[in-house]
């Protein structure tokens, strides 16, 4: 979705990529059943910096439906 014909629709990278890495959070959030510990670790990542991801990113996991 993110990749359409961009001949005439000029993309906006940051958005595109917060996008991105939004999707990947929250399925790995789902993955994990909402055990953050247990989604960084499978993102590569710290509890601490995905948290600070899930802020900057406007992530809440009693907002955003994870089953």
């Amino acid at each position: 979705q993110i990749m359409k014909d961009t001949s005439r629709t000029p993309i906006n990278l940051e958005k595109a990529v917060g996008e991105f890495e939004r999707n990947l959070i929250v399925e790995a959030l789902k993955k994990c059943d909402g055990i953050q510990t247990r989604a960084a670790k499978q993102l590569g990542t710290t509890r601490r910096i995905l948290r600070y991801r899930m802020d900057k990113l406007g992530i809440d996991i009693s907002r955003d439906k994870l089953a």
